[in-house]
């Protein structure tokens, strides 16, 4: 009886719906408002059963039942043109949502291309038959197609069918430059991240602002910058015009702080490149997240490079120079280093002889395989790490251990 009770169970579950709950939390939400918010998610793409929850606070959550991710229905979420676009943030499991049922709908689908083909004359000596024709229904998919990868060190969107440029940078900032293909002249984005100098990133956004007049001159600022927040972090959103070649451009700028780090988000395209793909610009800041973990415990320990360099043996004048660096990364990912150089030159005349030795310290974050050292007085840099049988690698420098 036992075993039969087992396999009818099993049975159940196998004939029942497959997937799992996804928790959905709806910010700003009246009791008016439940239901318009449940049809929405009900008509999300694999969803076969939501189911209202507790409203406090203004605050409401819902179950959805779904064989999909909390990351994929947040994506169909923030496209979706409903009052559920402005997602806040999101897991496999759940979905945070800002509620604005006054959101106007998504930009509607293009009209098909209908192709009727004309019946052939009826032969007189047939009975007559009811007309038929043929329609051809071309599906035209949505220029703003996305994916949400997840990276090891946080999240970002990318479109489908767009190229993707990684731009140079240096060891603080990170960027890259996307546009649909072929249409790089109607419209671009460019992406950058990085951990500026705490004294910048104090004064993010009049820096950001600045910095970006500078490398593009012939922007013209459109009113004043907007106060708003993405995924919960305060950001600044602008807007410029400018004229390139005798034609009109508009560009939308956003600016947004996540704790140390930086992020500069700048569409520049045409009016009707920007009608068309406008919306990449907050669907990709919306997707961008960081994480950040403790440093791994094989870092904790002193870690040293050595460099010697000579030049002119044999020669009446000789140079040589020698360098050494020692990072010690201690388990509550506080961090010192001390440097010390030398550089001594032979001639005729004598030996001139220089030292050079200083110290800091700081604390590291770790985000995927790259390592930011923030230090005391306010500077930051970034070092792409791995480690080599018992060498720390540090931007292609070899640090032995200690």
């Amino acid at each position: 009886m036992k075993q039969l009770s087992i396999a009818a169970f099993v049975l159940l579950a196998a004939c029942g719906p497959k997937g799992s709950d996804v928790s959905v939390t709806v910010s700003g939400v009246s009791m008016t408002d439940l239901e318009p918010i449940r049809a929405q998610l009900a008509r999300l793409r694999g969803v076969s059963d939501v189911r209202a929850g507790q409203l406090k606070d203004g605050q409401a959550s819902f179950s959805v039942h779904t064989a999909r991710k909390g990351s994929e229905l947040a994506g169909d979420l923030a496209k979706s043109g409903s009052g559920l676009t402005n997602v806040k943030a999101f897991d496999d499991t759940s979905v945070q949502v800002s509620w604005d049922g006054k959101s106007v709908p998504a930009l509607p689908v293009p009209a098909p291309v209908v192709t009727v083909v004309p019946e052939k004359k009826a032969d007189p000596a047939i009975a007559p038959q009811e007309e038929k024709k043929e329609i051809n229904v071309e599906i035209q998919k949505d220029p703003l197609a996305y994916k949400v990868h997840q990276l090891p060190a946080g999240t970002i969107a990318t479109f489908d069918g767009w190229k993707v440029a990684i731009l140079p940078g240096d060891s603080t900032w990170a960027m890259i430059e996307t546009h649909p293909e072929g249409k790089e002249n109607d419209f671009l984005m460019i992406v950058a991240a990085g951990t500026p100098d705490a004294q910048i990133l104090a004064n993010l956004f009049e820096e950001g602002a600045r910095y970006l007049q500078q490398v593009m001159p012939g922007l013209k600022a459109k009113g004043e910058a907007k106060a708003c927040t993405f995924g919960g972090d305060d950001a600044r959103l602008r807007e410029y015009t400018s004229s390139l070649n005798g034609k009109e451009y508009t560009a939308q700028s956003i600016i947004i702080k996540k704790k140390d780090v930086a992020v500069s988000l700048l569409a520049f395209g045409t009016e009707e490149g920007m009608k068309t793909y406008g919306r990449a610009l907050g669907i990709t800041a919306q997707s961008i997240t960081v994480k950040e973990a403790p440093p791994d415990p094989a870092l904790v320990g002193t870690w040293a490079l050595e460099k010697y360099y000579s030049s002119g043996a044999g020669t009446s004048t000789q140079f040589s120079h020698s360098s050494s660096r020692s990072i010690t990364i201690y388990p509550n990912g506080a961090f010192t280093e001390t440097t010390f150089s030398s550089s001594n030159l032979n001639n005729s005349t004598g030996t001139t002889s220089a030292y050079l030795d200083g110290g800091d310290r700081g604390r590291i974050v770790k985000r995927g395989t790259t390592l930011t050292f923030h230090y005391d007085n306010g500077k930051a840099w970034n070092g792409e790490y791995k480690l080599d049988g018992g060498a720390l690698v540090l931007n292609g420098s070899y640090y032995l251990k200690q």
